[in-house]
């Protein structure tokens, strides 16, 4: 796997993984190696988000992912006993208005075995140990149980996890800060009158519960339980079953009654952020990239929109489509969502650990402000659905911003509307292309040989996109708004498609995703890898 168009993926987590499928189904050569000899067992990061359900889809992985897991229908707080907050999820603006529980080892096994089906591999028990790059490529050292081998390559992209060798090596820093507080996460077998379509939290001074499904079926149903229990990271061994279940069934509003244990483990939050996602050849994406408190469930979720964000981006430039400099808007876009999720999840970490009697009186006033406001619906479900995320400071997406936050618009995400008897993305080809919505108006001219072009007049388009005159929609293959302006105006269009070097990218429908529309499933919290 020699030159500079090809990649190699350090790490075969789920960001690796869904990476690496990516770059084969566009027919990128790419190669995954993994240290590990054999996946994991344990459960680790457990919820995806409608988001990336999405991106699953592109990948062909939706589908058995969606069979294989619990949907989640919202998710319930509690504080002092008293409900605070509610939310669902069946009103999302997504082909999967859900949520989904998956073991992070069964969502590395589909992807493992798309990645397969497409004509890819990792190599297991094979680690990266050193990384050179320079202007025309990397050299990577590689150790496994033969020895050890220097393989050339165009790309390194490090999914290898917060320890990233990768990382490191290409002398990327990431400054991590360690929280005090220790947490307990346990997979156990339970019996309680909650929901089994939601996620608990169980809130009161200083403690904090989460009980989440995990698995139906075989008897006792299987929760993940999580719980926050003094200044120091805890021994699982110090946590018997008696003491587990005699903690849970304290802290919670309603009767739980654990039986049994599969999985103990003791964690201390890390936070923390690459200072750059890229460094020449050598880019970093997932945990490799940054780290957070998993209160909201967004660890997994958000290395893989590292990887949704950077597959094209990388497909592109390896086939000579744009230039490298295409990337440094991965950098641009990706590293402050990131620093969102970090921001956001440690202020979530924080507001449900208050101790002082005011505070909490406050917090839960607030929460219940915001329910019978629908703040929470309209708003908050939404953004932890990783469906108002907007990327503002990128030349792939350039043009004014919409006031409102959550408005469509250069950087944020397409909306996925139901045109007829289809969804809106349904209808789009695969790679960038040109929508003309609204009023009926004359077709921009001079723009076929570089973009498709649909005229799409159906009234609901242009509600989703908030226009009402003709416009014309620059959608990037992310299903990013990537330019926004008068459908006359093929000066704007044109400027943009030189910017990015567009050429023509294969004709005709999406073969490769899977339309699936049914109901509701899943959330988390525990630390994982990618």
């Amino acid at each position: 796997m020699a030159g500079d168009n090809s990649v190699l993926v350090v790490g075969a987590g789920p960001t690796g993984l869904a990476l690496a499928c990516e770059l084969r189904r566009r027919g990128v050569p790419c190669a995954v190696v993994e240290a590990r000899v054999r996946r994991g067992d344990r459960s680790k990061a457990i919820a995806i988000w409608p988001r990336v359900l999405e991106i699953l889809a592109d990948l062909g992985a939706a589908d058995e992912a969606v069979d294989r897991g619990i949907r989640l229908a919202g998710a319930s707080a509690w504080s002092h006993g008293r409900p605070t907050l509610s939310f669902g999820l069946h009103d999302l603006p997504s082909r999967f208005p859900f949520g989904l529980v998956l073991p992070q080892y069964e969502t590395e096994e589909i992807l493992e075995r798309r990645l397969a089906a497409l004509g890819g591999e990792v190599e297991r028990g094979v680690a990266c140990v050193a990384v050179r790059a320079d202007p025309l490529g990397v050299t990577v050292v590689l150790r496994h149980p033969g020895g050890t081998e220097e393989r050339r390559v165009g790309w390194v992209v490090g999914c290898d996890g917060s320890d990233s060798v990768v990382r490191a090596a290409a002398g990327i820093a990431m400054r991590q800060r360690l929280e005090p507080e220790g947490w307990i996460g346990a997979d156990v077998r339970l019996s309680t009158a909650l929901e089994p379509t939601r996620v608990n939290y169980f809130l009161s001074a200083g403690e904090v519960l989460h009980v989440v499904p995990l698995r139906a079926g075989g008897g006792t149903p299987t929760w993940r339980i999580t719980m926050n229990v003094g200044k120091t990271r805890p021994d699982p061994a110090d946590w018997p079953l008696e003491r587990l279940a005699a903690e849970a069934a304290r802290r919670a509003a309603v009767p739980v009654r654990v039986h049994e244990t599969e999985w103990v483990t003791g964690f201390r939050v890390r936070q923390g952020l690459a200072t750059r996602f890229r460094l020449g050849r050598v880019l970093v994406a997932g945990d490799a990239a940054h780290v957070h408190s998993p209160a909201g469930a967004q660890g997994i979720n958000s290395g893989l929109q590292d990887a949704a964000n950077l597959g094209w981006k990388l497909v592109r430039v390896c086939r000579g489509s744009s230039p490298a400099e295409l990337l440094t808007s991965y950098d641009l876009e990706r590293r402050p969502a990131a620093a969102a999720v970090v921001a956001a999840t440690d202020r979530a970490t924080r507001a449900g650990t208050l101790r002082s009697p005011v505070a909490v009186g406050a917090r839960d006033g607030l929460w219940r402000a915001a329910m019978r406001l629908g703040v929470v619906d309209r708003y908050a479900a939404p953004a932890m659905a990783g469906l108002t995320q907007r990327y503002r400071k990128s030349a792939v997406s350039p043009g004014r911003r919409p006031l409102l936050p959550f408005a469509p618009g250069p950087g944020g995400r397409l909306p996925n509307v139901t045109v007829g008897d289809a969804r809106l993305w349904d209808l789009l080809p695969d790679g960038f292309c040109v929508l003309l919505v609204g009023p009926a108006g004359p077709a921009p001219h001079g723009l076929a040989p570089a973009l498709p072009v649909l005229r799409l007049p159906q009234p609901e388009v242009a509600q989703a996109l908030r226009v009402r005159r003709p416009t014309a929609v620059v959608v990037r293959p992310d299903r990013y708004v990537a330019l926004l302006c008068p459908a006359d105006r093929t000066d704007a269009i044109t400027r943009y498609v030189d910017t990015i070097q567009e050429v023509p990218d294969a004709p005709g429908r999406r073969h490769d995703r899977e339309h699936d529309d049914r109901g509701a499933g899943g959330v988390p919290l525990d630390p994982s890898r990618d």
